[in-house]
């Protein structure tokens, strides 16, 4: 099918003005493979049909929300369509007596959370980039951010699922209520899955009240050795944080300066938010100043309101650029939390020996560690090979300590060079199989994720 039958066939679909083709769609390339064609449907019949197209000419389709998480996942073998969901951007239904929001896979999370903010209730998931993040991509990535901590990931929050398959068949699993019946739990395939296996259109989750009051204590420590205790003290004290961040030192000023706070040079900072009455947020504040305190910090911050929402805004927002063209990858690793500072190090090492900066952000109570690796500007730049050795050795102490990395955002040249998901071991056998059953051809985003899928 030529590029211009391609997009009149589209044009039939979802209206002429919903389509680009070829060089329009330059904006939506994915590891330099530009698509095609791309169409934005507005109904879940659309979207069928525009799979039904695909599936029948076999083209491989990249589903899309806004971008942030499409440099996540291994270089894809083709790139023919481009599905959008920017028009597909709604709060369905709400129940707030329930407890329970239905949202299509194109809804932004800030607009979501302000939808669900005039009814003193949220959606606790905040990403990195969350505020240009979509429902879709979050579920597609199973992506979380601090407060992981205390309310679980986006697939812990998810009670429903509607997703259109490779042969635009579109199917519901799940429930609109939080107690659902037993038995295989499907929607849980597609999350975490890089729409592999189907486009999520629609999610309905469990939300929650937004606290009455919310306040974040920030602790510097002057080497970091007191963190790690500090940490382990405030887990095991009778104590609820919604969220628990470790920022290394060279993260730490970064993001404290979004706050109008001035850390100590070269410290390690621990940053923890308590939601609840006032009362008991207090008192759960002042022992975790407390336990901080014991452990070695020597300073220390209060920060609420607007002060404290650009803090958490700078930490899902964290990019190591300064303006000076600082350029890198991103790597994500899983260990257990008392090895979190080790990798912190480990990673720094490794980064050093290469002439690279390593920036970590860590959620400190679940054992989740985010490296930025840069180059400062003008500096010559770290050859693939080297870069790709490097990551491969901090994979290799962090696997033999029984946690994974996975590579989150690199060069399409770094890519090729390195496995971005790392060893998988027997579940890939099962993945393989699902693939198979799911999306026989390929179409859906072939080659991004594990072993190839």
């Amino acid at each position: 099918m030529t590029p211009d039958l391609l997009a009149a066939r589209l044009a039939g679909i979802v209206g002429q003005e919903h389509v680009l083709a070829q060089e329009r769609c330059a904006q939506y390339a994915v590891d330099g493979k530009a698509p095609t064609a791309a169409a934005f449907p507005a109904t879940v019949e659309e979207i069928s049909e525009v799979m039904r197209l695909a599936s029948s000419e076999r083209l491989s389709v990249v589903p899309w929300g806004s971008g942030t998480k499409i440099s996540f996942g291994g270089i894809p073998e083709r790139v023919d369509l481009l599905v959008g969901l920017a028009r597909f951007n709604r709060v369905i239904e709400h129940e707030p007596a329930d407890l329970t929001a239905t949202i299509q896979g194109g809804a932004l999370l800030r607009e979501v959370q302000a939808y669900l903010g005039q009814r003193r209730q949220f959606l606790p998931l905040d990403p990195p980039l969350a505020a240009r993040a979509t429902i879709g991509g979050i579920l597609a990535t199973n992506a979380s951010g601090p407060r992981r901590l205390l309310y679980g990931a986006a697939r812990d929050l998810l009670i429903g699922l509607r997703v259109v398959h490779a042969d635009g068949t579109a199917t519901k699993g799940g429930a609109k209520v939080v107690k659902n019946v037993s038995g295989y739990d499907m929607p849980k395939l597609y999350i975490g899955s890089l729409g592999t296996l189907g486009i999520i259109v629609e999610g309905t989750f469990r939300i929650y009240p937004l606290p009455a009051v919310e306040r974040t204590w920030v602790a510097s420590f002057p080497d970091g050795e007191g963190v790690a205790p500090a940490v382990a003290a405030i887990l095991a004290a009778p104590i609820v944080p919604g969220r628990l961040e470790v920022l290394s030192s060279a993260a730490a000023p970064l993001v404290a300066a979004r706050a109008d706070l001035s850390l100590p040079q070269g410290c390690v900072a621990l940053a923890s938010s308590v939601g609840s009455v006032a009362e008991a947020v207090d008192a759960q504040i002042a022992q975790i100043k407390r336990l901080s305190e014991q452990n070695g910090a020597e300073m220390g911050w209060l920060l609420e309101g607007a002060a404290q929402e650009d803090f958490w805004a700078a930490i899902s927002e964290f990019v190591p650029n300064d303006g000076s063209g600082r350029a890198g990858v991103v790597l994500k690793a899983s260990v257990l939390i008392a090895k979190v500072l080790n990798t912190i190090r480990r990673g720094e090492e490794i980064a050093r020996a290469i002439g690279l900066q390593s920036f970590a952000i860590c959620e400190a109570g679940t054992g989740i560690v985010r490296l930025h690796w840069t180059n400062n500007a003008g500096e010559p730049g770290v050859a693939v090979e080297v870069m790709a050795k490097a990551i491969e050795a901090l994979r290799g102490s962090i696997v033999r300590e029984g946690g994974s990395l996975v590579v989150m955002s690199a060069p399409p040249t770094l890519k090729a060079a390195v496995d971005v998901w790392g060893p998988v071991g027997k579940a890939l056998a099962l993945m393989q199989e699902l693939k198979q059953q799911f999306d026989p051809d390929r179409i859906l985003n072939p080659g991004r994720f594990v072993g190839g899928i």
